[in-house]
C-alpha cells in the first residue's frame, strides 16, 4: 500500500514537472545567466513565427533557448540578406516582429 502511494505521488510530481517545464524552459538567458528583456523578445519571434514550420519541415533546426545565440548569423543571412524566411505560406513577420529581431541580431555582431 505505501509503495502505491508512493508511486502515484511520484507520479503526480513528474506531471507537474511536465506541464511546468515548457514555461522554465522558455526564459532564454543572456550570457551572464539572467533573461535579458530583448533576448526574450526575440526567442518568442523565433518560437512563435519560425519554429511552427521547422518543427514540421526541418525539426534539426528548431530554435531553443540554447542554440538561438549561435545560429544567429545563419538568421540573419536567411531572413535580412537572402529574404528566404519566412518561407511563402509561413507566418510573416510584422515590422515589430523584425525590428525586435535585427535588434537582437544587432546585439551579437556588434561583441569585440
Amino acid at each position: 500500500m505505501k509503495r502505491t502511494l508512493n508511486s502515484l505521488r511520484n507520479i503526480g510530481l513528474l506531471s507537474l514537472l511536465i506541464l511546468f517545464l515548457p514555461a522554465i524552459a522558455d526564459k532564454p538567458p543572456d550570457s551572464s545567466g539572467n533573461p535579458s528583456p530583448l533576448r526574450e523578445a526575440a526567442y518568442r519571434v523565433l518560437a512563435t513565427k519560425c519554429n511552427s514550420c521547422h518543427r514540421k519541415r526541418n525539426p534539426f533546426m528548431v530554435f531553443k533557448p540554447k542554440n538561438m545565440d549561435r545560429r544567429a548569423t545563419r538568421i540573419y543571412r536567411a531572413v535580412y540578406l537572402q529574404k528566404r524566411m519566412p518561407k511563402a505560406g509561413g507566418a510573416p513577420l510584422t515590422q515589430a516582429e523584425s525590428d525586435t529581431l535585427r535588434q537582437w541580431l544587432e546585439t551579437k555582431f556588434d561583441q569585440p
